[in-house]
């Protein structure tokens, strides 16, 4: 039989797992797959876990949220072959599951994460670190790793949202020269990220009718200050509407980009907190991972 390992992370979501661990075996063990089950028991023993017994599986499937995904592709980008990887999303947004076209219903996703519809997908490189969707600096990247993990238990997304209200009385800004094949600018901004998503933050982003995941690009967000609550508003509306041609944000995409700071900045990378720099270098490794993925209009199919 095909060997697959399932990596569950049992405090995600809830627990949204809880319960649903029978009818995910059942739907693994009906497409062929002999199952594994390893439950984590810490930070960074999925990536561990995977880098160490990767070779040994036709397939890996891991259950948790974003961080869990997270540590599981950063140990398949360090592990010495790479099967195809499934998620079963279990976490508080999700925004990675979305960008897949995968169902928040665990037995549903199981049936995909070991399907036949795979895609090699881009991975992000952030120094000597690895993300699947996002890295951010500025106003509010700091809410979904320091929002109380019982808060995201009992509130869900709203506990994001109010950790982030208490963030909007001190927002600070950072001057950083900004340097891609596209472009050069040196400014002081609030916000920045580069994603591969249609989704952040359980929000769409600014353009996802535009979005690949497997085009070797990420997308960049920079913006600028606000001066006042009236502003703020406007900037919320203009990326809200898509204004592309608004002067408070710069928005391209890059394969490639560097961010040096003046001081050191805070990160945060796929939702977790990815330690502070003053100088950020983020590569885009193309169609780095193969994903089991559900139909998704911004998905590709893989070439026959």
């Amino acid at each position: 039989m095909k060997k697959l390992l399932w990596i569950v992370n049992p405090h995600a979501g809830r627990g949204a797992m809880s319960g649903k661990i029978i009818g995910c075996v059942n739907a693994f063990q009906q497409a062929g797959y002999e199952v594994m089950l390893y439950v984590t028991q810490g930070a960074q023993d999925a990536t561990r876990m995977v880098r160490e017994r990767a070779g040994e599986f036709d397939r890996i499937v891991c259950a948790g949220g974003d961080g869990t995904l997270n540590e599981v592709v950063t140990g398949l980008m360090e592990a010495d072959t790479r099967p195809p990887l499934g998620y079963i999303p279990a976490g508080t947004t999700n925004d990675f599951a979305l960008s897949l076209g995968i169902s928040k219903v665990p037995a549903e996703a199981a049936v995909v994460a070991v399907g036949d519809n795979l895609q090699a997908l881009d991975i992000g490189r952030f120094n000597d670190r690895y993300f699947n969707y996002i890295a951010a600096f500025g106003v509010f990247t700091e809410v979904s790793y320091a929002t109380p993990q019982q808060s995201k238990n009992i509130f869900g997304r709203a506990a994001y949202i109010l950790e982030g209200v208490k963030s909007l009385a001190n927002i600070k800004e950072h001057h950083i020269r900004v340097t891609s094949a596209e472009m050069t600018i040196e400014d002081d901004f609030i916000y920045g990220m580069v994603s591969n998503s249609v989704s952040v933050g359980g929000f769409k982003a600014i353009t996802p009718d535009g979005v690949a995941l497997d085009d070797g690009l990420h997308e960049v967000l920079l913006v600028y200050p606000v001066e006042n609550p009236m502003e703020l508003q406007w900037l919320v509306n203009d990326l809200l509407t898509h204004n592309m041609e608004s002067t408070r944000f710069v928005y391209f995409r890059t394969s490639q980009i560097t961010f040096d700071a003046a001081e050191e900045v805070p990160w945060t990378l796929d939702g977790e907190f990815g330690g502070a720099t003053k100088r950020a270098e983020i590569t885009n490794c193309a169609r780095a991972i193969t994903f089991a993925t559900g139909n998704n209009k911004n998905l590709e199919q893989p070439a026959k």
